[in-house]
């Protein structure tokens, strides 16, 4: 008798279980079937939400009221800067490329097609910073508290630093004139305290909104391949 009853459980449970894999196939076959996308695709839909963010950016920009801090076009890093710096001469500087040059034109010409009102730009006393404002806004001023801030541990190093990085913030809490926007061309320590500069490759325009009461707030960051898509 118990047997029977063993063979009747499972039995039951056999087929209970062999209804329930064919239910379970048949309600997944009928769901949506959904492609993983490419690399490719991937890249692209990456490209394409990074422009979209990018043109909202822009099209702020043409109103005005920001102050943009745009690192130097790219450089030759087989020259080193030499100190103490001279800034008559860029012979013991870090130069632009020609690349670089290149690469501060088209910044210059994609502001313009853009439509991106400048009203002053301020450059750091390097040839670097000073090529680069030439060559992208043709006019400019120059301004020591943009310089290079120096690698130095000791008291005095820091204690510029400290008063660099001051300045700095200063002048982007700098509310623009109405419907216009100021760009600091300068380099890329000077921006520690704000943003992680690893992000911040040669000829990035950064973004920032000053509040009016002292303060600015980083709106984002541009990259120039991301800027020259643009136009």
């Amino acid at each position: 008798m118990k047997k029977k009853v063993l063979k009747k459980v499972y039995f039951f449970t056999v087929a209970a279980l062999m209804l329930f894999n064919v239910l379970f196939i048949f309600s997944c076959s009928s769901l949506p079937y959904e492609r993983e996308l490419s690399i490719d695709e991937l890249v692209q839909k990456r490209r394409t939400d990074v422009d979209e963010k990018n043109r909202q950016i822009i099209a702020d920009l043409r109103n005005g009221g920001y102050v943009i801090f745009l690192r130097h076009a790219k450089t030759d890093w087989s020259q080193k800067d030499i100190e103490p710096f001279d800034f008559t001469t860029c012979a013991g500087q870090r130069n632009l490329s020609e690349e670089g040059r290149s690469q501060a034109m088209k910044i210059g010409e994609a502001y313009r097609a853009l439509g991106i009102p400048v009203a002053e730009v301020i450059s750091s006393p390097f040839c670097r910073c000073k090529d680069t404002a030439e060559l992208a806004f043709k006019t400019y001023t120059i301004k020591d508290d943009l310089q290079h801030i120096p690698y130095r541990g000791n008291k005095d190093g820091r204690k510029k630093m400290q008063y660099l990085w001051d300045r700095l913030d200063e002048m982007l809490a700098q509310v623009p004139p109405p419907g216009q926007n100021i760009v600091l061309v300068g380099h890329s320590p000077n921006l520690i305290r704000r943003i992680d500069i690893r992000a911040l490759p040669e000829g990035n325009s950064v973004i920032f909104k000053p509040d009016g009461k002292g303060s600015s707030e980083l709106i984002g960051m541009i990259l120039p391949e991301e800027l020259f898509r643009l136009y």
